[in-house]
């Protein structure tokens, strides 16, 4: 059972002292059934997890996620801890470190610290920061990949914006069988591949200058990787 976060603004100050460790460093995501994926992960993630879009109603935008389970709360590629695919999501990979606003009206971001996560103590682990109060090797590395990892999901949403601007997302209902029963899952978007086979061929182009082709294809040939999560569930509840 994983504990309830605690982030907290990083401060040498305060936690100068700290180590990061490894030891179960997935239990965080044990009940994500959704991860969040930047376009540059879809043709490595789609060889192995289905990429799907979902859609916040109220603000009317999408993100694009990977499907990693079938129900709320399962997520069938964290066994004790452990990532058991053979990709893992960048969104997963700084943790317990993460980029939050300084306030709620500010767009400021700063770098906090989960400070109730089992990988934060003192005694084994990666440094946050040197004898000297300097930030520690990991962190550069880690503040790196955080930053990196804002920019992808910038080309993100340009992504998404153009996939609506060209109405290219449909609803889909994801009609599934585990163990003799059906499952319907709702409340999921894909590229309406009907639509894109009868796009102008300048847009095609367009969109196959921007990379985002690919991407498209990339997405769409994921999604049959859907029966493999049936078998990871169905493997999970015999």
């Amino acid at each position: 059972m994983t504990s309830t976060p605690k982030m907290m603004p990083l401060n040498k100050e305060i936690h100068g002292a700290l180590k990061i460790n490894n030891d179960n460093a997935y239990a965080h995501i044990a009940d994500e059934h959704l991860l969040p994926l930047t376009v540059h992960e879809f043709v490595f993630a789609g060889a192995e997890y289905p990429i799907i879009f979902i859609k916040n109603e109220k603000e009317n935008i999408y993100q694009s996620v990977l499907m990693l389970g079938l129900t709320q709360k399962q997520n069938l590629f964290v066994k004790d801890g452990n990532w058991q695919g053979s990709y893992i999501p960048v969104s997963a990979r700084n943790y317990p470190l993460a980029l939050v606003k300084e306030s709620l009206e500010s767009d400021r971001l700063l770098i906090a610290i989960d400070e109730a996560s089992s990988r934060v103590g003192t005694e084994t682990g990666e440094p946050l920061f040197n004898e000297d109060g300097s930030e520690s090797e990991h962190l550069a590395k880690r503040k790196e990949h955080m930053a990196e990892y804002l920019e992808l999901g910038q080309v993100t949403v340009k992504f998404i914006e153009k996939l609506q601007s060209l109405d290219l997302l449909k609803q889909q209902v994801l009609t599934l069988e585990i163990q003799g029963e059906e499952l319907r899952i709702n409340g999921i978007y894909i590229v309406d591949e009907q639509k894109l086979n009868e796009i102008d061929e300048a847009v095609l182009v367009d969109l196959h200058k921007n990379g985002y082709l690919k991407v498209i294809y990339a997405h769409l040939l994921s999604l049959q990787q859907t029966p493999r999560l049936v078998r990871r569930a169905e493997q999970e509840a015999s």
